[in-house]
């Protein structure tokens, strides 16, 4: 059955233009609604870390328990996510296929939204709430980088930013590290000396030809998508050539072991063909695993419990704003809306989810306050 509200706050989300650094337009929607509901909303400057026009927003409303509970989701999305038009068929939402949906992660705030409507009105008691909204996640979890986790009084929460059906939690998700190499040959006429030279473009090929990438084990992948050189004549010698990529891996020493590879293999290549190199290895997130007797996946399974739910929890294979906030003593996992088929223009939600993912923001937050007691 429709929730209308839910719905009509969905419909005017994805349609609020947004994207990573240009989250303004819906972060002043947003606290708006936060302050209808009662919290206090303050913003900081994490825009400023990446050259986005507006930061991370806190809200914040007291409880009469003791104990707080921290709910987030990312105001941003992937590119060709500007002027959406959904549409709905067979309790499916779309777009009309020449963008993507953006329920990465609309849909999470919405759920956000509607659990805490849900407990406010309940008149139960609560701990103090806070919640999250983070911008950069797409482009490189820059708003949670940039997150001074001091500011938070919980030291658990949920981080509504992950697809597959309601009840799926991600309790673990590997790292990153951005790998990159700069070749330099020398040039030399291709046609009269080609052997004086030193060809940058094969010298790459060879790097990567020989490099272990792909489905490196259970836990541990590679990809080295982008290439470029420096030249512009098929009369010379390249003399200068680059690629890039990643590498990921949900257990920390695989993900050392392989940038430590990496680095080996490219020296080794372009010492024996006499090319200088310079390597490039930035560590974007770390991986976490939340083990199944943590405090924070009990709440899951018993909030779930109380909704007739069925839980899972699982994997995921892409980063979130979870890989900082955990690496910095924030227990959190990730909790699915709906969706499904993210950052493509196949983005898909499934609507019937989508508002029970409402109902489970609200139990996980009536479930924490069981465990709390009075101030």
């Amino acid at each position: 059955m429709k929730q209308e509200t839910m719905y009509a706050e969905l419909l005017e989300l994805i349609t609020t233009d947004a994207a990573s650094g240009k989250e303004a337009a819906i972060a002043r929607r947003l606290a708006g609604k936060l302050e209808k509901l009662g919290f206090t909303v303050t913003a900081d400057q994490a825009g400023e870390t990446f050259g986005g026009e507006c930061g991370n927003l806190l809200g914040v409303q007291e409880g009469t328990l003791d104990g707080a509970l921290l709910l987030c989701s990312h105001m941003d999305r992937v590119p060709n996510g500007l002027g959406i038009r959904p549409v709905e068929r067979d309790g499916i939402l779309y777009s009309d296929g020449t963008t993507i949906l953006a329920a990465d992660d609309v849909s999470g705030i919405c759920a956000i939204f509607e659990g805490l409507r849900r407990v406010l009105t309940s008149g139960k008691p609560l701990p103090r709430l806070e919640v999250y909204f983070t911008v950069g996640e797409e482009s490189g979890l820059y708003g949670a980088k940039a997150t001074d986790v001091s500011r938070f009084h919980a030291r658990l929460g949920y981080i509504f930013d992950s697809p597959g059906r309601v009840g799926r939690f991600v309790t673990s998700a590997p790292g990153h590290y951005h790998l990159g190499a700069e070749i330099t040959g020398l040039a030399a006429h291709a046609g009269n000396e080609p052997e004086k030279g030193i060809d940058a473009a094969k010298i790459m090929c060879d790097m990567l030809s020989s490099l272990k990438q792909g489905r490196l084990d259970a836990v541990t992948t590679a990809n080295f998508p982008i290439l470029s050189t420096g030249s512009t004549a098929t009369n010379v010698v390249c003399d200068a050539a680059a690629f890039s990529g990643e590498a990921r891996s949900r257990d920390p020493q695989r993900l050392a072991d392989y940038v430590a590879y990496f680095e080996a293999h490219c020296q080794k290549v372009a010492e024996k063909c006499g090319a200088g190199l310079k390597l490039e290895k930035i560590e974007s997130f770390l991986p976490f695993r939340i083990p199944e007797e943590d405090e924070v996946v009990q709440i899951a399974k018993a909030a779930c419990a109380s909704l007739g739910i069925p839980c899972s929890f699982e994997s995921g294979g892409g980063g979130m704003d979870a890989n900082i906030f955990n690496a910095r003593g924030l227990t959190t996992i990730g909790v699915a809306t709906g969706y499904t088929k993210n950052h493509t223009k196949s983005e898909q939600l499934v609507l019937e989810d989508f508002y029970r993912s409402g109902e489970l923001a609200a139990a996980l937050i009536e479930t924490f306050a069981e465990r709390c007691v009075a101030k």
